[in-house]
């Protein structure tokens, strides 16, 4: 039987919440545990309600969990939000005199503000909190300040000092709940701490991307932070233009130019690039385009998640032409899927969209190092020595791909632009050569589908109920199936195109249900559009949360 454990900080922004409980995180991957986090914040620099939550385990864990066994209320106030999340072993802790009529949980006063006056600074609650987490849960303290001292390089006497404070008011305070909340030994395999946007960066690095633009758009800006850093020793370009039309063109002049090119933003910011989309789809240049999705439409909900964005997705661009949507499920999955979408570019030269969300792009869960990882890169059908009369769009060819030549290569000139074209680029109007040439590029449909990663099946062999869902949804869906053992889960991971072999998987199972995080069943409409599809049941959700293991498994059973 694993251990799950779940741990809440709440507060204003402006009090460390996030680096608060990105360094919990790292305390606990250090400490031999798994971990899945997840953070919330309203759209405001200053004040709000912000909360940072860990789950972790001696095992495998997929997704944060809905209920609260440590609970931190950084200033008055913050807790009554959360009450749901309590039951009768839950741990509250605040800077407040709680009343004992207060029901569901145990209330305990911690004096945040006296014992941070005592460090020397305010801003060090958080850092007291992980005193407190680090001698409840009987873990290393030298461990927790070696991570301190790395995290907060200009503030480390404040916090190691405020440190000790939160550990050892718990020792004097709280001792009789260590024995209870103790935790037994355990050992990760996998130590590094990342979230999906940062994922998604080390697939783009360890694949050879270099160049990457975009312009910031919450939540998909950690993508542009992580590679900016890395832009000197990485040797990479990294721009951040004026705005989302001039970042999908410098990128598509790059990838022209034979740069292993990507672009990221959110719903609001792809709108503005699909006219990029459909020029890369008829000039045939293959570029990958990060679509970390949250709620719309306009500004909706600029930091919560959903996955509204997936037929947006599968439809950008105007006129019919190829082009591959894939959604990771996981932090890991978004590296290795990051690494596929520059390959698949190369190979098919069609634009590649990775859609992700706020959900998977700013959680964190503890992975393998991925800068060891090795990786094999795919550059494409590249002629070096073109011959006469060489036809960049040739259309001699079975899979639809026509070999490329970059600017600079001898004898390989051609004409690229946005007008329907000949084989050497020239515009037409000719029917007869439009219908031919429409034909080729969608011959790389067919070709993508052999190419593209396979959706994946999870579960018992015996059993006779089947979920289906995708992108981030996989991980509460993975983490309640751990509870019901009459599902099998059938994870989409390449959207577009269609894999033609999902009717055969489908058709075994006579209860289906689909599961998103949106209004209108959007998987469920695609399904429908190329196969005959009728699920038993819909479970959506579009309040700009995700789904919990522990909602999923209540409806499901």
């Amino acid at each position: 039987m694993s251990l799950i454990r779940t741990i809440k900080l709440a507060a204003p922004a402006g009090l460390g919440i996030k680096s608060g409980g990105q360094l919990l995180s790292k305390i606990l991957i250090a400490s031999g545990f798994n971990i899945k986090d997840y953070n919330e914040y309203p759209s405001l620099v200053r004040g709000g309600h912000n909360t940072y939550q860990v789950s972790f385990s001696d095992q495998t864990i997929f997704a944060p969990h809905f209920h609260v066994d440590l609970f931190f209320s950084l200033l008055g106030g913050h807790w009554q939000a959360h009450q749901s999340e309590f039951s009768k072993d839950t741990l509250v802790f605040g800077d407040e005199q709680y009343s004992s009529d207060d029901q569901g949980a145990t209330f305990l006063n911690l004096p945040l503000k006296q014992l941070s006056e005592e460090s020397g600074s305010s801003q060090t609650t958080n850092t007291i909190c992980l005193g407190v987490i680090t001698y409840l849960y009987g873990l290393n303290p030298k461990i927790a300040k070696d991570l301190i001292v790395g995290q907060y390089a200009k503030f480390v006497d404040v916090n190691l000092k405020a440190f000790d404070l939160g550990f050892h008011f718990a020792e004097n305070n709280f001792s009789r709940f260590n024995q209870k909340l103790s935790l037994p030994a355990a050992k990760n395999k996998n130590p590094v701490l990342c979230d999906g946007n940062e994922s998604l960066g080390w697939g783009f690095l360890q694949a050879g991307g270099n160049f990457y633009a975009a312009y910031p758009m919450t939540p998909a800006t950690g993508v542009l932070h992580f590679l900016a850093e890395k832009q000197k020793e990485s040797k990479i370009t990294v721009l951040h233009p004026e705005d989302e039309i001039a970042v999908a063109n410098l990128a598509a002049g790059a990838a022209f130019a034979g740069a292993r090119a990507a672009v990221g933003t959110s719903g609001g910011g792809f709108v503005l690039m699909d006219e990029t989309i459909s020029f890369c789809g008829i000039a045939e240049i293959g570029m990958v385009f990060y679509l970390v999705s949250r709620p719309g439409p306009a500004t909706g909900l600029p930091t919560w998640t959903g996955q509204g964005d997936l037929l947006h997705a599968i439809y950008a661009g105007h006129g019919e032409f190829p082009k591959v949507v894939l959604a990771p499920g996981s932090q890991a999955e978004a590296f290795k899927l990051a690494v596929e979408a520059q390959n698949l570019a190369a190979i098919l030269q069609t634009p590649i969209i990775i859609l992700s969300d706020k959900y998977l792009g700013e959680s964190s869960s503890n992975v393998f190092d991925f800068c060891e990882v090795k990786v094999k890169i795919n550059r494409g059908e590249i002629i070096t020595n073109p011959p006469a009369g060489y036809r960049r769009y040739s259309l001699n060819t079975q899979n639809g791909i026509s070999p490329i030549t970059f600017p600079g290569t001898l004898s390989g000139e051609f004409l690229s632009n946005s007008y329907e074209h000949d084989e050497f680029g020239f515009a037409t109007e000719d029917g007869e050569l439009a219908k031919k040439m429409t034909a080729k590029r969608m011959q790389k449909q067919i070709t993508a589908q052999k190419l593209t990663p396979k959706n994946l099946l999870f579960g018992p062999k015996t059993a006779k109920k089947l979920i289906v869902s995708w992108g981030s949804t996989t991980a509460p869906v993975l983490e309640a199936l751990k509870d019901l053992p009459d599902y099998v889960f059938l994870q989409i991971r390449t959207l577009w195109p269609s894999d033609p072999g999902l009717p055969k998987i489908i058709k075994k199972f006579k209860n289906i249900t689909v599961i998103e995080n949106n209004q209108t069943g959007q998987l469920t409409t695609l399904l429908k559009s190329q196969f005959d599809f009728h699920p038993d049941r819909q479970i959506l959700k579009f309040d700009g949360r995700p789904f919990y293991p522990e909602e999923l498994i209540e409806q499901l059973k």
